[in-house]
C-alpha cells in the first residue's frame, strides 16, 4: 500500500474523504453564486480609477476525485483604459480560466471562483453614470447586465462558437435583441451589417445570409469579432483569437483588433501563447506560471529587461531569423501537478538560478520599476543583499 501512495494513489478511504470535502464546498458556492442580492452587495471602488478592470486576489478552482486542482491561484493584474493588456504563458498555465472567471463562464458546479475580486467599471445606461461591480460577488442572474454587453469575448476557434443550424444573420441579431431595449428586426439587421462592414468583410449581405460553413476560418473571425463589438463593449477579451489561422490571415486579424480598439475607444485583454502576437500588440504584458502572474510590466521592459527565469526561458525558445539552424533553447522538466501545489516557488524544479532559498515559502511580488513586478528570490531583499 505504502508503494502505491507513492506512485500517486489515493485509497478508497481517502477518495471519499475528497468527494465528501468537496460536495460540501460546491454546495456553499452554488448557493452564493445562485443567490439574490441587492446591487449594494456587489458595488465597489477601484483601486486606480485609470483602470476598467482590476483582478485581485483571483482564486478559482476545480473540485475532482483527486483533489482541488487551483487552476488560478491568486492572480492580480489590472487593465488600464483604452490599453491592451497581453496574457503569456504555457499552455494549463491559468490565463483561459482567469478570462472565463471574469465573463463568470466557469464550468459549474466542479468549477467555482472561491476567493478574490474581479472589479470592473460598469456604464448604467439609464442613469449615464459609471459604477464598479465587483464580478466575482454578483448573482448569476446579475452577469447578464455585463456579459455580451459591456464585456465580449472572442473564443479562440470560431467554428465551435457559431452554431451550424443559424445564419450569421441570426446569430449576429440575437445579440441585438438580448441587449437592446426596443430592437426590431430591422435596426438589429442594420446593426449586424454595420458591425460585419466594420470588420472589414466586403459583402456584408452575403454573409449576412451565409451558414458558419460557408465562410472561411478568417472569415468565420471576422464574424465573431463583428459580433463582440455589437454593443460597444468597454473591454474584449480576445482568448488567442488567432491560433487556427494561417500567418496571413493571422497578420490581418491582429491590425483589425488594432484598429477597432482605436475606433470603438475600448480596452483588450489579449490571451495568447504567442510571444510575437504579444510584442506586436501589447501596451502591457502579464506572464502567468501554473496559475499565478510570475512577472508583469510594460511590454518594452518584459522584451526588453525581462527578469524572472521563466520569462527569459519563454523568450530564448522563440525562433528568431539569426537562429540560422541552431537548436532552440528548451526549458526542462515539466510544470508541477496542479492537484496539492507546494508552498515554494512553482518554478524552481525547472529553474537554472535555482537557490536554497526558493525552497522556501513562495516567492512575494517585488516591485523593480515603477511598472515592472516579479514574483522570485532572486530580487527579495535578503537575497540582493548577499549578492
Amino acid at each position: 500500500m505504502a508503494e502505491k501512495k507513492n506512485k500517486g494513489y489515493l485509497s478508497g478511504r481517502e477518495i471519499r474523504a475528497i468527494a465528501k470535502a468537496n460536495a460540501k464546498e460546491i454546495k456553499r458556492l452554488e448557493a452564493y453564486k445562485n443567490r439574490k442580492a441587492d446591487e449594494s452587495e456587489f458595488i465597489t471602488e477601484m483601486k486606480n480609477d485609470a483602470n476598467i478592470l482590476e483582478i485581485d486576489g483571483l482564486h478559482t478552482y476545480f473540485f475532482t476525485e483527486q483533489g482541488v486542482v487551483k487552476a488560478v491561484n491568486g492572480v492580480s493584474y489590472e487593465v488600464p483604459k483604452n490599453a491592451t493588456v497581453g496574457v503569456v504563458g504555457e499552455s494549463g498555465c491559468g490565463k483561459s480560466v482567469t478570462s472565463m472567471s471574469v465573463m463568470r463562464l466557469i464550468q459549474g458546479p466542479q468549477g467555482q471562483i472561491c476567493e478574490g475580486s474581479i472589479r470592473f467599471k460598469f456604464h448604467d445606461d439609464e442613469t449615464g453614470e459609471d459604477k464598479v461591480y465587483d464580478i466575482a460577488k454578483m448573482p448569476q442572474s446579475e452577469i447578464y447586465r455585463l456579459r455580451g454587453k459591456q464585456i465580449s469575448m472572442i473564443f479562440q476557434e470560431p467554428m465551435t462558437s457559431l452554431n451550424p443550424v443559424f445564419t450569421i444573420g441570426e446569430q449576429l441579431d440575437e445579440v441585438t435583441f438580448i441587449h437592446t431595449k426596443g430592437a426590431t428586426k430591422e435596426s438589429a439587421k442594420a446593426r449586424s451589417l454595420e458591425m460585419l462592414e466594420l470588420v472589414g468583410i466586403a459583402m456584408p449581405e452575403r454573409v449576412y445570409k451565409s451558414f458558419p460553413h460557408e465562410l472561411s476560418g478568417g472569415m468565420r473571425q471576422r464574424v465573431m469579432i463583428a459580433m463582440s463589438l455589437i454593443c460597444n463593449p468597454r473591454l474584449i477579451i480576445a482568448d488567442e483569437p488567432t491560433t487556427a489561422l494561417d500567418v496571413t490571415i493571422q497578420a490581418q486579424i491582429l491590425d483589425l483588433l488594432r484598429d477597432l480598439k482605436t475606433k470603438i475607444d475600448g480596452s483588450i485583454l489579449l490571451i495568447t501563447h504567442d510571444l510575437g502576437v504579444i510584442a506586436e500588440m501589447a501596451d502591457y504584458v502579464v506572464v502567468m506560471y501554473a496559475g499565478r502572474v510570475i512577472e508583469r510590466g510594460t511590454a518594452d521592459e518584459i522584451f526588453h529587461d525581462p527578469r524572472h527565469p521563466y520569462t527569459k526561458g519563454l523568450q530564448k525558445s522563440k525562433p528568431t531569423l539569426d537562429s540560422d539552424g541552431e537548436t532552440l533553447f528548451n526549458i526542462p522538466g515539466n510544470v508541477p501537478n496542479p492537484v496539492n501545489m507546494p508552498n515554494h516557488c512553482y518554478f524552481k524544479e525547472r529553474c537554472h538560478e535555482c537557490r536554497a532559498c526558493c525552497s522556501g515559502e513562495y516567492p512575494k511580488m517585488v516591485q523593480v520599476s515603477p511598472t515592472h513586478f516579479v514574483a522570485c528570490h532572486l530580487y527579495s531583499e535578503e537575497v540582493s543583499d548577499n549578492g
